[in-house]
């Protein structure tokens, strides 16, 4: 199992060893760790600083940590949330400023399968926006084509990147408090079976003091739900 932390490092943990509280071992960081994904032997970890993900070969010991080349887009803003692809041939990175990038590479020696590129996501209105943080990730286990996001604008949706735009809005945002700022979604993960997708609405501090204590009192609606979804549905995409 893999952890990572605000203490810029990253642990590698051997659950059979329940005496031990120590990790087997600890790779260190840039930058305090704002998300996680691992698919064997790759991890990519986004850290605090603008426009870093870190990939790390989990085979190599020791594992070190090498920074990934970025689109232009994606390096203005600190990464907020990280996937690798299912078949470990890219990654996407969503930001705070409501866009994600889509990289085609990860491992150092592999062609790419396509260009890179990036697109917006999670911003509200027309003529002044108002952009929300990508809070998460993850790809549709039965269509890697598919990339669902979700952001701290309460809304989760589905895009298709070989076609390169949205294909469905899977949850609408919802508001609370007096002020009707939405309830952010920081997680998302599919059943194996990609026949539900579990999402956590809770505050994060993206709105600061003030947002956090109007919406408070409401904070019993911020909890984990599971959406049922069927297989013609998602196949329909």
């Amino acid at each position: 199992m893999l952890s990572a932390s605000w203490d810029k490092t990253l642990a590698v943990w051997d659950l059979r060893q329940t005496q031990s509280a120590k990790p087997i071992t600890s790779v260190p960081l840039p930058g305090c760790v704002r998300a996680l994904d691992l698919r064997w032997p790759y991890a990519a970890v986004a850290v605090s600083a603008p426009g870093s993900i870190q990939i790390i070969d989990m085979r190599l010991s020791p594992a070190t940590p090498r920074p990934a080349k970025l689109h232009p887009q994606i390096t203005r803003y600190a990464p907020k949330s990280v996937a690798i692809f299912p078949g470990n041939d890219g990654f996407c990175v969503g930001t705070y400023d409501g866009r994600v990038g889509v990289h085609y590479t990860l491992s150092p020696n592999a062609s790419p399968k396509g260009d890179d590129f990036s697109f917006e996501c999670h911003r509200q209105g027309v003529h002044e926006q108002k952009v929300y943080a990508v809070g998460a990730l993850t790809f549709v286990p039965s269509s890697p084509n598919l990339l669902v996001t979700a952001g701290t604008d309460g809304e989760c949706a589905v895009w298709d990147l070989q076609k390169r735009k949205r294909e469905a809005l899977l949850v609408k945002a919802q508001s609370a408090g007096p002020t009707g700022e939405p309830i952010g979604l920081p997680a998302i993960a599919f059943s194996p079976s990609a026949d539900m997708l579990a999402y956590a609405r809770s505050d994060d501090w993206s709105g600061g003091q003030a947002q956090y204590d109007a919406t408070k009192s409401a904070r019993h609606t911020n909890h984990v739900r599971v959406l049922l979804l069927s297989k013609a549905r998602l196949a329909g995409m």
